[in-house]
């Protein structure tokens, strides 16, 4: 997972990656996720300084891709922010997805939850609970 970024006049980029509890969100929230959410007392799962463009001209612009190994084999939703010179940008990202299938049957409601490779998803004790919350 690589993003591109345009930047000029930046000596120092900080780099934040937050990590979001999505059922924590969903369920405190009703809402779907929003991209502004305020990360003020947040602390990021990671961390990094780049200070790479000290020789870089401050009057051109440049783009520099950064590569984020931290978030290989992992699924959920992410926040990746950039800080620099004052400015701030900030990228979401989703890895992985899941999808509902329902109907309505004599004794309620059938559902299944599946993932992104379109499996029916079963939770084990050991992998974590998988089920649809109704009336929050």
């Amino acid at each position: 997972m690589a993003l591109a970024l345009e930047l000029k006049n930046v000596q120092t980029l900080y780099l934040k990656i937050f990590e979001f509890n999505t059922e924590t969100y969903y369920k405190k929230t009703l809402q779907p996720f929003n991209t502004g959410v305020n990360l003020d007392g947040l602390v990021a799962s990671t961390e990094r300084v780049v200070e790479d463009f000290k020789d870089r001209p401050s009057n051109k612009k440049f783009i520099e891709t950064f590569k984020f190994p931290e978030l290989t084999n992992k699924v959920g939703l992410f926040i990746v922010e950039f800080i620099g010179n004052g400015l701030s940008a900030r990228a979401v990202i989703k890895k992985g997805s899941l999808s509902l299938i329902h109907k309505p049957t004599i004794a309620g409601h059938l559902a299944y939850v599946l993932d992104e490779n379109k499996k029916i998803c079963v939770g084990d004790e050991g992998e974590g609970r998988t089920g649809v919350y109704f009336d929050g």
